[in-house]
């Protein structure tokens, strides 16, 4: 029975990272398309969900981990499924020794000082610390700044030996800093699990922690018959979060991932997962745990003291005045409070107009995404962004809606328009605007110049991008803190003619 429920959780595991993977490494955007709603899955963006009034997928998720524990951590946490897939690639370049996993004393007050610092922060008004350890969002930024360069950069070593099968991809969405940054995560990640397995679940993760709670107390959990265990630490050297003690007969049940490799390696079947909420079961709350608990109760009632009387202290001025959120994201507070950079949206941009923020948003908004027009704009009837964000950081739209929403106003620079430089026609700016905020009036010498009608302007870009003016634009948008609502230009009424001859 456990070979084939581990058999199917490594199945399932795999066939879930790779749907993940493809929403954010996907190139094609075929399949990308085809997988992104499975993203809601996750946890952070189900407690965001349930933050907003979307409480669906989080009850399923704490009912899954009242039932069976943290198998949400071996069947849907990408980074979870990461750290085993990185561990079985390490095990190949072991000895048998070396493969032999040892109990660990669990690292409580790490463990729920992490976790309450992170409710902290949240409760402050940021997502910060989240946005830094979210497996989730961890995981998206990998994929999306890490295997994704790399998939691009095979591509184009393709489209160079076969242009007729390939096309050249740029990385123009890509910036040096946020592929370090993931980077460095990616490797932290991976030092951790080939040394020490599900390392990263049971010391800093957030998310691990608190599902860890629950899983202390779950129904059915991994339980060690003491009566048929001979104490030959089998299913202890197999335990990749470390957590069973084989000489005192028990699980750790807050670390434990249901991976099911003890039940596997046990040959007097003496560990099953079994229904176990008898009292008899349940294990004593030591001094650690409890000492683990009022440091964290101490934190958190800090937290409250500082939500109530200073909401924002956490919270940072916007960097840059020009700085523009993508649309859905109602204001660059909002972003800030409920984005964890998981990347997603810069993935799935078909324009290619959004880009990890740098010092744009401040201290307190690296990695959020942030509109760039170097080298596009946005799509007037477009809503891939706000459609594909698990977090509710940006609200889904119709195109109808965001066709409304004004993320930022267009300005002219009037000495930097090559009218004005060189004494000659232009009007791209114009040509490209949708709403036609940006027109042509009257100049000289039968020139015609650009004007900004600001209620019109939606801040898509295209003015700015299509600007031919060097070294600065001519035309720029500056972003709106908080975004706006704008009317949409009138239809003019075409009137119907019935055409009795040729008109001459």
């Amino acid at each position: 029975m456990y070979k084939n429920l581990r058999r199917f959780r490594i199945v399932f595991a795999i066939l879930f990272l790779i749907a993940i993977t493809l929403v954010f490494a996907d190139i094609s955007g075929k399949t990308a398309s085809f997988f992104k709603n499975i993203i809601n899955l996750q946890f952070v963006p189900a407690l965001f969900g349930a933050l907003t009034g979307f409480v669906g997928i989080f009850i399923i998720l704490i009912l899954f981990t009242i039932l069976f524990g943290r198998v949400y951590c071996s069947f849907l946490c990408p980074t979870g499924i990461l750290q085993d897939v990185i561990t079985f690639v390490a095990n190949i370049f072991k000895s048998k020794k070396q493969r032999r996993y040892s109990y660990s004393k669990p690292h409580r007050i790490l463990r729920y000082t992490v976790m309450t610092l992170v409710v902290a922060f949240l409760i402050a008004g940021s997502a910060k610390l989240l946005l830094s350890l979210d497996p989730y969002s961890n995981y998206g930024r990998i994929a999306a700044n890490v295997f994704r360069p790399a998939i691009i950069s095979a591509n184009n070593e393709g489209a160079a030996l076969l242009p007729d099968t390939f096309y050249h991809i740029n990385y123009k969405t890509f910036t040096l800093e946020s592929i370090m940054y993931a980077a460095l995560c990616f490797l932290a990640i991976a030092i951790m699990s080939a040394m020490r397995g599900r390392l990263f679940c049971n010391t800093v993760c957030p998310v691990g922690s608190f599902l860890g709670l629950i899983s202390k107390y779950s129904i059915f959990r991994i339980t060690i018959n003491k009566s048929k265990c001979t104490h030959c630490r089998l299913c202890e050297i197999a335990c990749k979060s470390q957590c069973i003690n084989s000489k005192n007969e028990q699980v750790d049940s807050s670390r434990c991932v249901q991976c099911y490799n003890c039940a596997v390696s046990c040959k007097h079947n003496a560990i099953k997962l079994q229904y176990s909420c008898s009292r008899k079961e349940r294990q004593p709350i030591d001094a650690g745990k409890r000492k683990a608990f009022i440091t964290s109760a101490g934190i958190l009632g800090a937290a409250l003291i500082t939500k109530i009387f200073k909401p924002e202290l956490l919270r940072t001025a916007t960097k840059n005045t020009k700085a523009i959120a993508p649309p859905g994201a109602i204001s660059i507070d909002h972003l800030k409070q409920y984005c964890t950079a998981c990347h997603a949206c810069i993935a799935q941009c078909p324009s290619r107009v959004l880009r990890p923020a740098l010092n744009e948003y401040g201290f307190d908004g690296f990695m959020l995404p942030v509109m760039d027009y170097k080298n596009g704009y946005c799509n007037y009837d477009c809503t891939a962004c706000s459609n594909v964000c698990p977090n509710y950081a940006l609200i889904s739209q119709t195109s109808a809606d965001k066709k409304k929403i004004q993320i930022g106003k267009a300005t002219f620079v009037a000495k930097n328009c090559i009218v004005v430089l060189d004494g000659t026609d232009c009007g791209a700016c114009d040509e490209h605007c949708p709403t036609k905020a940006v027109h042509m009036v009257a100049y000289r010498d039968g020139l015609l110049i650009p004007e900004v009608n600001a209620d019109l302007c939606v801040g898509c870009g295209g003015c700015e991008y299509i600007c031919p003016g060097r070294p600065e634009k001519a035309i720029f948008v500056a972003g709106n803190e908080i975004h706006q609502t704008v009317m949409l230009p009138e239809q003019q009424e075409q009137e119907e003619k019935t055409v009795t001859d040729f008109g001459f």
